[in-house]
Protein backbone atom coordinates (compact mmCIF):
# COMPACT_ATOMS: atom_id res chain seq x y z
CA UNK A 1 0.00 0.00 0.00
CA UNK A 2 1.54 3.33 -1.05
CA UNK A 3 1.59 6.33 1.27
CA UNK A 4 -1.08 8.28 -0.61
CA UNK A 5 -3.65 5.49 -0.73
CA UNK A 6 -2.90 4.56 2.88
CA UNK A 7 -4.00 8.04 3.98
CA UNK A 8 -7.03 7.97 1.66
CA UNK A 9 -8.21 4.64 3.05
CA UNK A 10 -7.77 5.78 6.63
CA UNK A 11 -9.69 8.98 5.90
CA UNK A 12 -12.55 6.87 4.51
CA UNK A 13 -12.71 4.70 7.64
CA UNK A 14 -10.05 1.99 7.32
CA UNK A 15 -8.79 1.09 10.83
CA UNK A 16 -4.99 1.24 10.42
CA UNK A 17 -3.20 4.54 11.05
CA UNK A 18 -1.09 5.81 8.12
CA UNK A 19 2.60 5.14 8.74
CA UNK A 20 4.33 6.10 5.51
CA UNK A 21 5.03 9.85 5.30
CA UNK A 22 6.54 9.79 1.83
CA UNK A 23 3.92 11.66 -0.19
CA UNK A 24 3.45 15.01 -1.85
CA UNK A 25 0.94 17.11 0.12
CA UNK A 26 -0.57 18.76 -2.97
CA UNK A 27 -1.02 15.43 -4.76
CA UNK A 28 -2.71 13.98 -1.69
CA UNK A 29 -5.00 16.99 -1.23
CA UNK A 30 -6.06 16.73 -4.87
CA UNK A 31 -6.96 13.08 -4.32
CA UNK A 32 -8.82 13.90 -1.10
CA UNK A 33 -10.93 16.23 -3.23
CA UNK A 34 -11.50 13.61 -5.93
CA UNK A 35 -12.55 11.05 -3.32
CA UNK A 36 -14.68 13.68 -1.51
CA UNK A 37 -13.07 12.87 1.85
CA UNK A 38 -12.34 16.31 3.33
CA UNK A 39 -15.06 16.09 5.98
CA UNK A 40 -14.23 12.57 7.03
CA UNK A 41 -10.51 13.32 7.22
CA UNK A 42 -11.15 16.53 9.19
CA UNK A 43 -13.04 14.46 11.76
CA UNK A 44 -10.39 11.73 11.99
CA UNK A 45 -7.28 13.92 12.12
CA UNK A 46 -7.56 14.75 15.86
CA UNK A 47 -7.23 11.04 16.67
CA UNK A 48 -4.54 10.34 14.08
CA UNK A 49 -0.79 10.75 13.92
CA UNK A 50 0.47 14.20 14.95
CA UNK A 51 2.65 14.47 11.84
CA UNK A 52 -0.39 13.98 9.60
CA UNK A 53 -2.42 16.52 11.55
CA UNK A 54 0.43 19.04 11.33
CA UNK A 55 0.82 18.60 7.57
CA UNK A 56 -2.82 18.43 6.50
CA UNK A 57 -4.90 19.93 9.30
CA UNK A 58 -5.15 23.47 7.94
CA UNK A 59 -5.71 22.63 4.23
CA UNK A 60 -8.24 19.89 5.04
CA UNK A 61 -10.20 22.19 7.35
CA UNK A 62 -10.32 24.78 4.56
CA UNK A 63 -11.48 22.14 2.04
CA UNK A 64 -14.22 20.98 4.39
CA UNK A 65 -15.34 24.57 4.98
CA UNK A 66 -15.60 25.07 1.22
CA UNK A 67 -17.59 21.84 0.93
CA UNK A 68 -20.07 22.96 3.57
CA UNK A 69 -20.52 26.30 1.83
CA UNK A 70 -21.12 24.53 -1.48
CA UNK A 71 -23.54 22.12 0.19
CA UNK A 72 -25.55 25.06 1.49
CA UNK A 73 -25.61 26.51 -2.02
CA UNK A 74 -26.85 23.16 -3.36
CA UNK A 75 -29.60 23.02 -0.74
CA UNK A 76 -30.71 26.54 -1.64
CA UNK A 77 -30.66 25.70 -5.34
CA UNK A 78 -32.81 22.57 -4.97
CA UNK A 79 -35.13 24.35 -2.55
CA UNK A 80 -35.72 27.08 -5.11
CA UNK A 81 -36.26 24.56 -7.92
CA UNK A 82 -38.84 22.62 -5.91
CA UNK A 83 -40.64 25.82 -4.96
CA UNK A 84 -40.74 26.89 -8.62
CA UNK A 85 -42.19 23.49 -9.64
CA UNK A 86 -45.35 24.33 -7.72
CA UNK A 87 -47.78 21.40 -7.71
CA UNK A 88 -45.48 19.14 -9.73
CA UNK A 89 -43.95 16.17 -7.82
CA UNK A 90 -40.60 17.29 -6.36
CA UNK A 91 -37.50 15.45 -7.60
CA UNK A 92 -35.47 13.18 -5.32
CA UNK A 93 -31.81 13.99 -4.73
CA UNK A 94 -29.37 11.07 -4.84
CA UNK A 95 -25.60 10.87 -4.25
CA UNK A 96 -23.72 14.09 -3.44
CA UNK A 97 -25.08 15.70 -0.29
CA UNK A 98 -27.77 13.03 0.18
CA UNK A 99 -25.99 10.96 2.86
CA UNK A 100 -25.00 14.05 4.84
CA UNK A 101 -28.58 15.33 4.77
CA UNK A 102 -30.05 11.94 5.67
CA UNK A 103 -27.73 11.41 8.64
CA UNK A 104 -27.58 15.04 9.72
CA UNK A 105 -23.78 14.72 9.93
CA UNK A 106 -22.04 17.67 8.25
CA UNK A 107 -18.77 15.75 8.07
CA UNK A 108 -20.44 13.39 5.57
CA UNK A 109 -21.43 16.19 3.20
CA UNK A 110 -19.76 15.96 -0.18
CA UNK A 111 -20.51 17.98 -3.27
CA UNK A 112 -20.04 17.51 -6.97
CA UNK A 113 -22.98 18.04 -9.22
CA UNK A 114 -26.61 17.74 -8.07
CA UNK A 115 -28.29 14.53 -9.23
CA UNK A 116 -32.08 14.79 -9.34
CA UNK A 117 -34.41 11.92 -10.23
CA UNK A 118 -37.64 13.37 -11.57
CA UNK A 119 -41.19 12.14 -12.05
CA UNK A 120 -41.47 14.05 -15.34
CA UNK A 121 -38.50 15.58 -17.08
CA UNK A 122 -40.50 18.14 -19.05
CA UNK A 123 -41.72 20.35 -16.18
CA UNK A 124 -38.37 20.11 -14.36
CA UNK A 125 -36.36 21.12 -17.43
CA UNK A 126 -38.80 23.95 -18.15
CA UNK A 127 -38.41 25.14 -14.56
CA UNK A 128 -34.61 25.01 -14.74
CA UNK A 129 -34.66 27.03 -17.96
CA UNK A 130 -37.01 29.59 -16.40
CA UNK A 131 -34.65 29.92 -13.42
CA UNK A 132 -31.73 30.73 -15.70
CA UNK A 133 -30.03 27.32 -16.01
CA UNK A 134 -28.42 26.61 -19.38
CA UNK A 135 -28.18 23.17 -20.91
CA UNK A 136 -24.54 22.08 -20.87
CA UNK A 137 -24.93 18.42 -21.89
CA UNK A 138 -27.44 16.69 -24.11
CA UNK A 139 -29.55 13.69 -23.04
CA UNK A 140 -27.71 10.37 -22.83
CA UNK A 141 -29.24 7.09 -21.70
CA UNK A 142 -30.94 7.70 -18.32
CA UNK A 143 -29.67 11.27 -18.08
CA UNK A 144 -32.08 13.84 -19.51
CA UNK A 145 -29.38 16.49 -19.55
CA UNK A 146 -27.02 18.64 -17.54
CA UNK A 147 -27.99 22.21 -16.65
CA UNK A 148 -25.65 24.82 -15.15
CA UNK A 149 -26.17 28.21 -13.52
CA UNK A 150 -23.52 30.25 -11.68
CA UNK A 151 -21.33 27.21 -11.04
CA UNK A 152 -24.17 24.97 -9.84
CA UNK A 153 -24.53 21.90 -12.05
CA UNK A 154 -27.79 19.92 -12.12
CA UNK A 155 -27.97 16.44 -13.67
CA UNK A 156 -31.57 15.48 -14.44
CA UNK A 157 -32.20 11.73 -14.37
CA UNK A 158 -35.21 9.83 -15.65
CA UNK A 159 -34.11 7.00 -13.36
CA UNK A 160 -31.09 5.57 -11.57
CA UNK A 161 -29.75 2.44 -13.30
CA UNK A 162 -28.86 -0.62 -11.24
CA UNK A 163 -26.37 -2.57 -13.39
CA UNK A 164 -25.82 -6.30 -13.20
CA UNK A 165 -23.88 -8.84 -15.19
CA UNK A 166 -26.96 -10.51 -16.65
CA UNK A 167 -25.68 -12.92 -19.31
CA UNK A 168 -22.05 -11.88 -18.81
CA UNK A 169 -20.06 -14.73 -17.28
CA UNK A 170 -16.38 -15.26 -16.51
CA UNK A 171 -16.46 -18.74 -18.03
CA UNK A 172 -16.67 -17.49 -21.64
CA UNK A 173 -14.26 -14.57 -21.46
CA UNK A 174 -11.12 -16.35 -22.67
CA UNK A 175 -9.86 -14.96 -26.02
CA UNK A 176 -8.34 -17.18 -28.71
CA UNK A 177 -4.56 -17.29 -29.01
CA UNK A 178 -4.18 -15.58 -32.41
CA UNK A 179 -7.26 -15.05 -34.56
CA UNK A 180 -10.04 -12.53 -34.10
CA UNK A 181 -12.02 -12.91 -30.90
CA UNK A 182 -15.68 -12.89 -31.92
CA UNK A 183 -17.62 -12.03 -28.80
CA UNK A 184 -21.31 -12.91 -28.72
CA UNK A 185 -23.67 -10.23 -27.45
CA UNK A 186 -23.51 -10.59 -23.67
CA UNK A 187 -26.38 -8.48 -22.48
CA UNK A 188 -25.88 -7.06 -18.99
CA UNK A 189 -28.92 -6.33 -16.86
CA UNK A 190 -29.96 -2.78 -16.06
CA UNK A 191 -32.85 -2.33 -13.64
CA UNK A 192 -34.21 1.25 -13.41
CA UNK A 193 -35.12 2.87 -10.10
CA UNK A 194 -37.66 5.48 -11.13
CA UNK A 195 -39.07 8.38 -9.18
CA UNK A 196 -42.13 6.45 -7.99
CA UNK A 197 -39.94 3.74 -6.48
CA UNK A 198 -37.67 6.36 -4.91
CA UNK A 199 -40.56 7.74 -2.87
CA UNK A 200 -42.40 4.47 -2.18
CA UNK A 201 -40.32 3.75 0.90
CA UNK A 202 -40.61 7.29 2.16
CA UNK A 203 -38.13 10.12 1.80
CA UNK A 204 -36.33 12.36 4.24
CA UNK A 205 -36.90 16.06 3.60
CA UNK A 206 -34.50 18.85 4.52
CA UNK A 207 -36.24 22.06 3.66
CA UNK A 208 -37.70 21.15 0.27
CA UNK A 209 -34.89 18.70 -0.56
CA UNK A 210 -35.99 15.07 -0.64
CA UNK A 211 -33.55 12.14 -0.35
CA UNK A 212 -34.33 8.38 -0.34
CA UNK A 213 -34.48 6.26 2.79
CA UNK A 214 -31.13 4.71 3.86
CA UNK A 215 -31.88 1.28 2.37
CA UNK A 216 -32.62 2.61 -1.10
CA UNK A 217 -29.86 5.22 -1.01
CA UNK A 218 -27.33 2.51 -0.08
CA UNK A 219 -28.38 0.52 -3.17
CA UNK A 220 -28.12 3.64 -5.36
CA UNK A 221 -24.55 4.21 -4.15
CA UNK A 222 -23.57 0.55 -4.61
CA UNK A 223 -25.02 0.63 -8.13
CA UNK A 224 -23.24 3.86 -9.08
CA UNK A 225 -19.89 2.69 -7.71
CA UNK A 226 -20.24 -0.68 -9.45
CA UNK A 227 -21.10 0.99 -12.77
CA UNK A 228 -17.99 3.18 -12.58
CA UNK A 229 -15.84 0.15 -11.80
CA UNK A 230 -17.15 -2.03 -14.62
CA UNK A 231 -17.39 0.56 -17.40
CA UNK A 232 -13.75 1.23 -18.23
CA UNK A 233 -14.56 3.08 -21.43
CA UNK A 234 -16.88 5.61 -19.81
CA UNK A 235 -13.94 7.05 -17.87
CA UNK A 236 -11.56 7.53 -20.76
CA UNK A 237 -11.94 11.30 -20.76
CA UNK A 238 -12.78 12.07 -17.12
CA UNK A 239 -10.11 12.70 -14.50
CA UNK A 240 -11.43 10.63 -11.64
CA UNK A 241 -10.61 7.31 -9.98
CA UNK A 242 -12.57 4.15 -10.72
CA UNK A 243 -13.65 3.85 -7.09
CA UNK A 244 -14.60 6.94 -5.09
CA UNK A 245 -13.96 6.07 -1.46
CA UNK A 246 -16.63 8.46 -0.19
CA UNK A 247 -19.28 6.31 -1.88
CA UNK A 248 -18.12 3.20 -0.01
CA UNK A 249 -17.83 5.19 3.21
CA UNK A 250 -21.38 6.49 2.69
CA UNK A 251 -22.63 2.92 2.44
CA UNK A 252 -21.01 2.16 5.82
CA UNK A 253 -22.76 5.21 7.33
CA UNK A 254 -26.14 4.32 5.84
CA UNK A 255 -26.04 0.75 7.18
CA UNK A 256 -25.48 2.20 10.65
CA UNK A 257 -28.42 4.62 10.30
CA UNK A 258 -31.21 4.01 12.81
CA UNK A 259 -33.76 3.71 9.99
CA UNK A 260 -31.76 1.10 8.07
CA UNK A 261 -33.91 -2.04 7.91
CA UNK A 262 -32.02 -5.20 6.96
CA UNK A 263 -35.18 -7.02 5.89
CA UNK A 264 -36.23 -4.15 3.64
CA UNK A 265 -32.71 -3.83 2.23
CA UNK A 266 -32.54 -7.52 1.27
CA UNK A 267 -36.00 -7.32 -0.32
CA UNK A 268 -34.88 -4.31 -2.39
CA UNK A 269 -31.70 -6.11 -3.49
CA UNK A 270 -33.85 -8.94 -4.86
CA UNK A 271 -36.52 -6.67 -6.35
CA UNK A 272 -34.05 -4.34 -8.07
CA UNK A 273 -31.71 -7.11 -9.26
CA UNK A 274 -28.94 -5.41 -7.30
CA UNK A 275 -27.10 -8.55 -6.18
CA UNK A 276 -24.06 -8.03 -8.42
CA UNK A 277 -23.66 -4.39 -7.43
CA UNK A 278 -24.11 -5.02 -3.71
CA UNK A 279 -21.81 -8.04 -3.58
CA UNK A 280 -19.16 -6.08 -5.49
CA UNK A 281 -19.52 -3.18 -3.02
CA UNK A 282 -19.01 -5.68 -0.20
CA UNK A 283 -15.81 -6.88 -1.86
CA UNK A 284 -14.56 -3.34 -2.51
CA UNK A 285 -15.30 -2.32 1.10
CA UNK A 286 -13.45 -5.38 2.38
CA UNK A 287 -10.28 -4.89 0.34
CA UNK A 288 -10.15 -1.09 0.55
CA UNK A 289 -11.67 -0.29 3.96
CA UNK A 290 -11.12 -3.49 5.90
CA UNK A 291 -14.66 -4.86 6.27
CA UNK A 292 -17.97 -5.46 4.54
CA UNK A 293 -20.77 -3.50 6.27
CA UNK A 294 -23.57 -4.92 4.13
CA UNK A 295 -25.85 -7.76 5.27
CA UNK A 296 -24.89 -9.84 2.20
CA UNK A 297 -21.73 -11.87 1.55
CA UNK A 298 -18.97 -9.96 -0.21
CA UNK A 299 -18.28 -11.03 -3.79
CA UNK A 300 -15.15 -12.99 -4.53
CA UNK A 301 -14.46 -12.03 -8.14
CA UNK A 302 -12.99 -11.94 -10.63
CA UNK A 303 -15.35 -9.20 -11.77
CA UNK A 304 -15.73 -8.85 -15.57
CA UNK A 305 -15.29 -5.31 -16.86
CA UNK A 306 -16.78 -3.59 -19.89
CA UNK A 307 -14.12 -2.49 -22.36
CA UNK A 308 -16.51 -0.71 -24.76
CA UNK A 309 -20.15 -1.19 -25.70
CA UNK A 310 -20.85 -4.90 -25.13
CA UNK A 311 -17.19 -5.96 -25.11
CA UNK A 312 -16.33 -7.64 -21.81
CA UNK A 313 -13.08 -9.04 -20.47
CA UNK A 314 -11.76 -10.75 -17.38
CA UNK A 315 -8.94 -8.50 -16.22
CA UNK A 316 -6.73 -8.50 -13.13
CA UNK A 317 -7.50 -5.73 -10.63
CA UNK A 318 -4.79 -3.66 -8.97
CA UNK A 319 -6.48 -2.36 -5.82
CA UNK A 320 -4.12 0.62 -5.62
CA UNK A 321 -4.84 1.86 -9.14
CA UNK A 322 -8.58 1.78 -8.48
CA UNK A 323 -8.03 4.78 -6.20
CA UNK A 324 -5.86 6.81 -8.58
CA UNK A 325 -6.93 8.75 -11.69
CA UNK A 326 -4.56 6.86 -14.00
CA UNK A 327 -7.34 4.38 -14.85
CA UNK A 328 -5.63 1.46 -16.60
CA UNK A 329 -2.41 0.58 -18.36
CA UNK A 330 -3.03 -0.63 -21.95
CA UNK A 331 0.34 -2.40 -21.87
CA UNK A 332 -1.08 -4.69 -19.17
CA UNK A 333 -4.59 -4.97 -20.61
CA UNK A 334 -3.96 -5.37 -24.35
CA UNK A 335 -2.05 -8.69 -24.20
CA UNK A 336 -5.13 -10.22 -22.54
CA UNK A 337 -7.42 -9.27 -25.44
CA UNK A 338 -5.83 -10.93 -28.46
CA UNK A 339 -5.20 -9.05 -31.71
CA UNK A 340 -8.75 -7.94 -32.41
CA UNK A 341 -12.23 -8.20 -30.90
CA UNK A 342 -15.37 -8.06 -33.02
CA UNK A 343 -18.86 -8.07 -31.60
CA UNK A 344 -20.91 -10.85 -33.14
CA UNK A 345 -24.02 -8.88 -34.09
CA UNK A 346 -24.79 -10.80 -37.28
CA UNK A 347 -23.48 -7.90 -39.38
CA UNK A 348 -19.79 -8.02 -40.35
CA UNK A 349 -17.79 -4.94 -39.46
CA UNK A 350 -16.92 -2.77 -42.47
CA UNK A 351 -13.29 -2.47 -43.67
CA UNK A 352 -12.13 0.41 -41.46
CA UNK A 353 -8.46 1.23 -41.14
CA UNK A 354 -6.35 2.77 -38.41
CA UNK A 355 -3.03 4.52 -38.99
CA UNK A 356 -0.88 5.57 -36.04
CA UNK A 357 2.13 7.84 -36.50
CA UNK A 358 4.39 9.82 -34.22
CA UNK A 359 6.39 13.02 -34.61
CA UNK A 360 8.21 13.91 -31.40
CA UNK A 361 5.60 14.07 -28.67
CA UNK A 362 2.72 14.42 -31.18
CA UNK A 363 0.84 11.20 -31.94
CA UNK A 364 -1.64 11.18 -34.83
CA UNK A 365 -4.37 8.55 -35.10
CA UNK A 366 -6.09 8.39 -38.50
CA UNK A 367 -9.27 6.33 -38.76
CA UNK A 368 -10.29 5.59 -42.33
CA UNK A 369 -14.02 4.95 -42.75
CA UNK A 370 -15.63 3.00 -45.62
CA UNK A 371 -16.66 5.05 -48.66
CA UNK A 372 -20.34 4.70 -47.76
CA UNK A 373 -22.51 3.22 -45.04
CA UNK A 374 -26.18 2.71 -44.31
CA UNK A 375 -25.54 3.27 -40.60
CA UNK A 376 -27.10 6.41 -39.13
CA UNK A 377 -24.15 7.01 -36.82
CA UNK A 378 -20.51 5.96 -36.73
CA UNK A 379 -18.64 6.13 -33.44
CA UNK A 380 -15.06 5.69 -32.41
CA UNK A 381 -12.81 5.44 -29.43
CA UNK A 382 -9.11 6.08 -28.91
CA UNK A 383 -7.87 5.26 -25.42
CA UNK A 384 -4.35 5.64 -24.03
CA UNK A 385 -5.47 4.46 -20.59
CA UNK A 386 -4.92 7.78 -18.83
CA UNK A 387 -6.64 9.84 -21.54
CA UNK A 388 -8.63 9.25 -24.67
CA UNK A 389 -11.44 10.31 -26.96
CA UNK A 390 -14.97 9.27 -27.85
CA UNK A 391 -16.01 10.66 -31.25
CA UNK A 392 -19.33 10.55 -33.13
CA UNK A 393 -19.97 11.07 -36.84
CA UNK A 394 -23.61 11.62 -37.82
CA UNK A 395 -25.11 13.47 -40.80
CA UNK A 396 -21.62 14.50 -41.84
CA UNK A 397 -20.98 16.25 -38.51
CA UNK A 398 -18.11 15.15 -36.25
CA UNK A 399 -18.21 15.73 -32.50
CA UNK A 400 -15.76 14.51 -29.88
CA UNK A 401 -15.05 14.62 -26.16
CA UNK A 402 -11.78 13.73 -24.52
CA UNK A 403 -8.12 14.53 -24.13
CA UNK A 404 -7.18 15.10 -27.77
CA UNK A 405 -5.52 18.25 -29.08
CA UNK A 406 -7.54 18.19 -32.30
CA UNK A 407 -10.18 15.98 -33.93
CA UNK A 408 -10.99 16.64 -37.59
CA UNK A 409 -13.00 15.08 -40.40
CA UNK A 410 -10.85 15.05 -43.56
CA UNK A 411 -11.73 14.32 -47.17
CA UNK A 412 -12.20 10.67 -47.99
CA UNK A 413 -14.13 10.13 -44.71
CA UNK A 414 -11.06 10.07 -42.52
CA UNK A 415 -11.14 11.03 -38.84
CA UNK A 416 -7.84 12.49 -37.66
CA UNK A 417 -7.04 12.81 -33.95
CA UNK A 418 -3.87 14.32 -32.52
CA UNK A 419 -2.49 13.95 -28.99
CA UNK A 420 0.44 15.26 -26.98
CA UNK A 421 1.97 12.27 -25.26
CA UNK A 422 5.33 11.38 -23.66
CA UNK A 423 8.12 10.61 -26.09
CA UNK A 424 8.41 6.99 -24.95
CA UNK A 425 6.39 4.49 -26.97
CA UNK A 426 3.21 2.92 -25.73
CA UNK A 427 -0.03 1.13 -26.46
CA UNK A 428 -3.64 2.11 -26.90
CA UNK A 429 -7.07 0.74 -27.71
CA UNK A 430 -8.86 1.86 -30.87
CA UNK A 431 -12.50 1.07 -31.53
CA UNK A 432 -15.07 1.71 -34.24
CA UNK A 433 -18.81 1.03 -34.22
CA UNK A 434 -22.01 1.60 -36.19
CA UNK A 435 -25.51 2.40 -34.96
CA UNK A 436 -28.90 2.57 -36.67
CA UNK A 437 -31.34 5.46 -36.38
CA UNK A 438 -32.77 4.12 -33.12
CA UNK A 439 -29.31 3.95 -31.54
CA UNK A 440 -29.06 0.15 -31.71
CA UNK A 441 -25.54 -1.18 -32.23
CA UNK A 442 -25.03 -2.70 -35.69
CA UNK A 443 -21.35 -3.62 -35.50
CA UNK A 444 -18.32 -2.92 -33.35
CA UNK A 445 -14.60 -3.66 -33.44
CA UNK A 446 -11.96 -3.06 -30.77
CA UNK A 447 -8.26 -3.63 -31.25
CA UNK A 448 -4.94 -2.85 -29.59
CA UNK A 449 -2.54 -0.55 -31.43
CA UNK A 450 0.88 0.93 -30.74
CA UNK A 451 2.40 4.35 -31.29
CA UNK A 452 6.06 3.42 -31.03
CA UNK A 453 6.56 4.09 -34.72
CA UNK A 454 4.53 4.97 -37.81
CA UNK A 455 2.37 2.05 -38.85
CA UNK A 456 -0.73 1.34 -40.87
CA UNK A 457 -3.01 -1.41 -39.63
CA UNK A 458 -6.43 -2.60 -40.72
CA UNK A 459 -9.30 -3.48 -38.45
CA UNK A 460 -10.47 -6.30 -40.68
Amino acid sequence: MCAVTQVLRWAAGAPDFPEDQDFDDRELLDLIGQHALSGRLARRLPTGPAWLRDRLGGPVAAMHSDTQALAEAHIRAVDRIVAALGEQPPPVLVKGIATGLLTGDKHLLRCGDIDLVCADGGPLIETLTRLGYERTREPFLHELGEFTREGVEIDVHAYVPVPGYGAVRNADLTPPQRETWYQPRRAPSMHPIRHGRMVDGGTVTVGRVQVPDPCLLAIVLCAHAFLNFTNMWSLSHRAKPYVKLAELADVHALVQHEAFDTKRFLALVAELDAGDAVSWAGWASTVLLGRNPLPVPAGTGPFPRCLWWDFWARLPVDEETLLLPGWFDPAAVNPLLGSRIELDTGRPAPPWTVEVSRDGDLVTVMVGLPESTDAATERGRVDFGASGTEWVLSDGQLTAVGGHDTCDLLTGRRVRLRYRVPRAGGEMLVGVAEQDASGALLSAVLRPATWQSAARVGVR
